[in-house]
């Protein structure tokens, strides 16, 4: 089949803000024809690129129609006006406003079509982005195995993720996708996730997180699910494939005909922050996102930048975008989100406006008592406990930075407060961690908890802290939830109160756990990959390096900790 104009034309319409290299593995053409065609289109106006990346894949030009290109596609194409092509095509100006608050997500999707995709002999799949409904997108490949995307953002509750997941397992097989594919932000929510689509029967569902291995790699095993004979697998993107039945094609989303007004691509592309925010800023944004009100130095820490490129991140966020507020002055400046950012991150993610301004807000509004206070529950919560907050936020950027100097380290992901709570022993019981991570250091994987606890400093209190994480990997949630097993760091004040974690331990004859407990003081000293945490499992040994773990294994029929023999 010739690739004509028309096909482009075709295909750049029905794929807004695509790039040539997915567009051409989609249509089944060689990058050289497609990016040829893109040329002609560039040269003669009809179309334009404008460059985007995320945290998760790089920055590249994505192509879309220009005001003269959506008129000569509407008359190539046999409609009888402009008005009525973008009825029939996703290139109104309120698809194209939709498209561009969830570029993020837009991305990922055609990312992951173009993986999905033969991209030979002309064997075209369909990408179809949903305005609203449960799935983010539908990929229906060239012999009809259909593929609904769902996405986690970091505004998206999890309550309301498995609201949708929930409604799709209730949906008869004629009424959704052969294959649903969820993409979650980190391992900690996708181990979460596919338990709960274990739990709530939703069959042919595979979870990963959204990063761009995930994406793009067709052999690597970063999709996972659960059944209750074989228990969790991780599979390839070319084994999820197999599994899809390649039967009838899902039915296709019915167009919004209400509402399609003829657009101005090139004003709206001008003004967007999808577009003008560099990756480095939507990375800031993210954290901020995670971790309100943190301090500037805190923040430089995390991102490993100057203060000089702090306040030129942080000059974007604020004044040029107007996502980011800044509280506090010289040594106590502090970032969070403005009202204008709390909208972004709530469209980019698909949440509820309400959700996210009573999370986030700081507007002051009257409480039961009549007493002032922050409309944001996260934001009340940073006023009541800022040194807490101030404490997760320095371990974590102080990790990321000492993993990042030692070169043979490295934090690759956490997961802040808001998110980090786990219920195990069927809903019973729970835990709530200060932060969940992963941290890679000297080859040794190291998952872990962080608790960082400034109240409980006497005997009573520390046996009591220590008694719930003594339930919790008594039960088979760890291995689950962090493999091979997770380490929990408790970080305190000072000294004195390490010293009475670890004789109050020494007391407890459950608590051959992997827990290790250290003082901020002495974390600040030697730091925190140094040799500052004092094992709970073996009070009188001398402080461990995190890197020392791996003189340790985890015995999970007799739940305690032991020393490996050497060889």
């Amino acid at each position: 089949m010739a690739f004509s104009r028309d096909r482009i034309l075709d295909a750049l319409a029905r794929l807004p803000f695509i790039d040539a290299g997915e567009l051409a593995l989609i249509l089944g053409e060689p990058l050289a024809t497609v990016h040829r065609a893109l040329s002609a289109l560039l040269k003669d106006g009809l179309a334009q690129r404008v460059s985007h990346g995320t945290a998760q894949l790089p920055s590249s030009h994505r192509y879309y129609l220009t005001k003269k290109g959506i008129a000569e596609a509407a008359d190539a194409l046999d409609f009888d006006a402009p008005s009525d092509f973008v009825r029939a095509y996703p290139v109104s100006r309120q698809w194209l406003a939709l498209l561009i608050r969830r570029m993020g997500a837009v991305a990922s999707v055609y990312r992951l079509a173009a993986t999905l995709s033969p991209g030979v002999d002309g064997l075209c799949s369909h990408v179809e982005l949903h305005r609203r409904g449960r799935f983010d997108a539908v990929i229906t490949l060239h012999n009809g195995r259909s593929f609904g995307v769902v996405r986690q953002g970091l505004a998206l509750r999890r309550r309301s993720l498995y609201d949708r997941l929930r409604a799709i397992a209730e949906y008869h097989s004629t009424r959704r996708p052969s294959v649903v594919l969820v993409l979650v932000p980190s391992p900690w929510e996708q181990r979460l996730t596919d338990e709960f689509c274990l739990n709530a029967d939703l069959r042919d569902c595979y979870v990963g997180v959204e990063c761009r291995e995930t994406l793009e790699e067709w052999d690597r095993t970063g999709w996972i699910s659960s059944n209750w004979v074989v228990g969790r697998t991780y599979r390839t993107l070319e084994q999820v494939v197999s599994q899809a039945d390649p039967g009838g094609r899902f039915p296709w989303e019915t167009p919004e005909r209400k509402r399609a007004s003829l657009p101005d691509p090139e004003r709206m592309v001008r003004s967007a922050p999808a577009f003008g925010m560099t990756p480095a800023e939507k990375r800031a944004l993210d954290l901020i996102t995670d971790h309100p009100m943190i301090p500037r130095e805190h923040l430089a820490r995390w991102l490993g930048v100057s203060d000089g490129r702090v306040s030129q991140i942080m000059r974007s966020l604020t004044h040029t975008w107007g996502l980011v507020e800044q509280h506090g002055k010289r040594s106590d400046v502090r970032y969070t989100l403005s009202e204008r950012g709390i909208g972004y991150i709530t469209r980019r993610d698909r949440a509820q406006l309400a959700t996210t301004m009573a999370a986030w807000s700081t507007e002051n509004t009257i409480d039961n008592d009549g007493r002032d206070r922050p409309l944001g529950h996260r934001i009340l919560t940073w006023e009541r406990q800022t040194s807490h907050a101030d404490g997760i936020t320095w371990f974590l950027s102080e990790l990321a930075a000492e993993a990042r100097a030692d070169g043979a380290s490295a934090l690759q992901w956490s997961v802040p407060t808001a998110r980090s709570d786990r219920a195990f022993n069927r809903g019973e019981d729970a835990i709530a961690p200060d932060a969940v991570g992963h941290l890679l250091t000297n080859g040794l994987h190291v998952p872990f908890y962080f608790e960082h606890e400034l109240r409980a400093r006497h005997p009573r209190g520390v046996a009591a802290r220590l008694r719930l994480y003594v339930r919790y990997y008594r039960s088979d949630a760890p291995r689950e939830d962090q493999p091979p097993f997770p380490t929990t760091l408790f970080m305190v004040d000072t000294e004195e109160v390490a010293e009475t974690y670890a004789g109050t331990a020494s007391r407890m004859t459950a608590m051959s756990l992997p827990i290790l407990v250290s003082s901020r003081e002495l974390l600040s000293y030697r730091g925190i990959l140094g040799r500052s945490w004092r094992p709970l499992w073996d009070a009188d040994s001398p402080a461990l390096a995190l890197s020392e773990l791996a003189d340790y294994g985890w015995d999970g029929l007799r739940r305690r900790m032991h020393r490996l023999e050497t060889r």
